[in-house]
């Protein structure tokens, strides 16, 4: 099941503009807007390179419009954030415009693409990689109508790090910022762990040198609102660097007597939508006085969110962001818990910089699942709905769950209606699915394809010695070497998004029966060997068959299996 705040919305201005803003979920939404690409060139200031960026402009979108700058953490590009992080489905739900820059090139050693936060000559104004991040803004300046009361800046790891940076050394020119697994200004690479290990272990400065250092650049006396996100289960960067960038922004923005965290608390709540998991989430306000009512100074978004992610390209180490639905599990990206995009866009929204509301329509947030499942013949309760307007407010919610039928099977919905003070109007819609809890949950699908292909697709992971090792992720049975991407392997899923090398019981009299479906395999003697393919008796011989298939570990064979556990040499017709 999923928890997000839009399956469906329309959002109109009464009596007759109607604009579609969001697509029916659950199946993704396709980006209605343009990406355009540019380059920054290299520019006269110290440690300045050509920058490459792109610039996502929704269809429809107001002018002059907010901007978000999105920035990739190490080993990742700005064609992941735009593919990965549920962030151009905001843009499109949301209406502002999405800048991506690409760090495209760099000095130091360093991890691959990562933003160099610990370098002296990137992290002050005039100069480095945060300069080159504020003129790229400039440029989309140049050639969009942007608001220039609601330019925000988020990232991930060193793009989070990169996102604090810019908070202070530019705070006179961004309204908020937002970094999930950032690093506090001024740090050194020893704020990151680097062990490889869970958990994760790294040193940090001081409070005090932190804030010596924030006081240092500091040129505006703006007190720039940050939002902390943080997996508090991450081993790469540990949740101590999101509380000292807590405590070092209260200290450095905050009044003398409400600039702890104990202080300086004003609520906290559930996090809240997210996608099928919460993961425990909690987002706490603090505020300059620790009074809800007051503006944020800081918030954070805590969770404890898994080790392992669906890519295998991840080093499972609970480091990733969260796109929520409209994510995709990429490279150091997951869509499984708190969805990120609109979570940082309702902070974002509450935090233009000069306090104004924009004109805009209400934000619903549905309460509870969506989709949402109903066991046949129970009753069914409407967890109901709350939305929120820049201008008003609080709004009211008006909920028709009339065509829900609970004693019988079928997908029905639930339409919510707020309007604002200005009869801008939005609907949103909850999926509401009544299933048999008796009927089987099975899809009995098959896939045949290579091991290497099965893990990019998901129905599979790396694993064993090195990652070298392939395993079906509902039975983790080894079907193979993960770098096989020749061989052909046979999987079956049970329950949605669970595949197994046998075919489930509940499948298997599925029209009076499949034929065994023969599958082959071409590899090492000894990958034969580890998956039970093949067996050493003074050389290898195929398992079942007793086909000689050679002496050697290294050498290569083709091997099929004919029957239930019965491999013989050669491939299958």
């Amino acid at each position: 099941m999923s928890n997000v705040s839009f399956n469906w919305i329309r959002r109109v201005a009464m009596p007759a503009l109607t604009i579609s803003i969001a697509l029916m979920l659950p199946s993704l939404p396709v980006s209605a807007g343009q990406t355009d690409s540019y380059t920054l060139p290299q520019q006269s200031y110290n440690q300045s390179r050509a920058r490459e960026y792109k610039v996502y402009v929704p269809d429809n979108i107001q002018s002059p419009a907010p901007m978000v700058m999105a920035l990739h953490g190490c080993k990742q590009t700005n064609n992941d954030v735009l593919n990965d992080w549920g962030l151009k489905a905001a843009a499109d739900r949301y209406g502002f415009i999405l800048v991506a820059p690409y760090i495209t090139s760099y000095d130091g050693l360093r991890n691959q693409n990562c933003w160099g936060f610990w370098f002296e000559q990137h992290r002050h104004q005039g100069a480095g990689e945060v300069e080159d991040l504020h003129q790229i803004a400039l440029a989309v300046e140049s050639n969009y109508a942007i608001d220039s009361q609601r330019r925000y800046i988020t990232g991930l790891s060193s793009g989070g790090a990169m996102a604090v940076i810019a908070a202070v050394a530019h705070n006179e020119y961004w309204a908020a910022a937002a970094p999930a697994a950032g690093i506090p200004y001024g740090e050194d690479a020893a704020s990151v762990s680097l062990s490889g290990q869970c958990p994760g272990s790294a040193t940090f400065h001081s409070l005090a040198r932190v804030v010596s250092d924030m006081d240092a650049e500091l040129d505006d006396a703006y007190p720039i609102p940050l939002m902390v996100l943080q997996n508090k289960n991450d081993c790469t960067v540990i949740k101590a660097s999101a509380d000292l960038i807590r405590d070092a922004h209260l200290k450095a923005f905050g009044d003398p007597a409400f600039d702890t965290p104990a202080e300086a608390e004003a609520e906290s709540v559930t996090c809240s939508p997210y996608y099928q998991n919460n993961y425990g989430c909690i987002r706490t306000r603090y505020t300059q006085n620790g009074t809800s009512g007051s503006r944020s100074l800081v918030e954070t978004v805590y969770f404890d969110g898994p080790l392992a992610t669906p890519n295998s390209q991840d080093t499972d180490h609970g480091h990733y962001w969260v796109g929520g639905e409209q994510g995709s599990n990429g490279k150091w990206a997951l869509r499984v818990g708190p969805s990120y995009p609109d979570i940082i866009w309702s902070f974002f929204s509450a935090h233009s910089r000069d306090g104004s509301a924009p004109e805009g329509f209400p934000i619903i947030t549905l309460i509870g699942d969506n989709p949402m499942s109903v066991a046949l013949n129970t009753s069914f309760t409407d967890p109901g709905a709350t939305a929120e307007d820049a201008e008003d407010g609080s709004v009211s919610v008006t909920a028709d769950c009339s065509s829900v039928n609970a004693s019988a099977v079928g997908t029905y919905s639930c339409v919510y209606t707020a309007t604002d003070s200005d009869t801008n109007v939005t609907t949103a819609e909850r999926q509401v699915d009544v299933k048999d809890p008796n009927a089987p949950t099975e899809t009995c699908e098959q896939v045949t394809a290579s091991p290497s292909a099965h893990i990019s697709a998901g129905r599979a992971y790396a694993g064993g010695s090195y990652n070298l090792r392939t395993y079906a992720n509902g039975d983790d049975v080894d079907i193979g070497g993960s770098f096989d991407s020749w061989s052909s392997v046979l999987l079956y899923e049970g329950d949605p998004g669970q595949w197994f090398a046998s075919e489930p019981a509940a499948c298997s009299g599925n029209g009076g029966g499949d034929p065994f479906v023969c599958q082959d395999w071409n590899a090492s003697n000894l990958s034969h060997n580890m998956a039970s393919r093949a067996y050493y008796a003074g050389g290898y011989y195929s398992t079942g068959g007793d086909d000689y298939l050679g002496a050697f570990p290294g050498g290569y064979a083709w091997v099929k299996e004919t029957s239930e556990g019965v491999f013989e040499k050669g491939q299958c017709q």
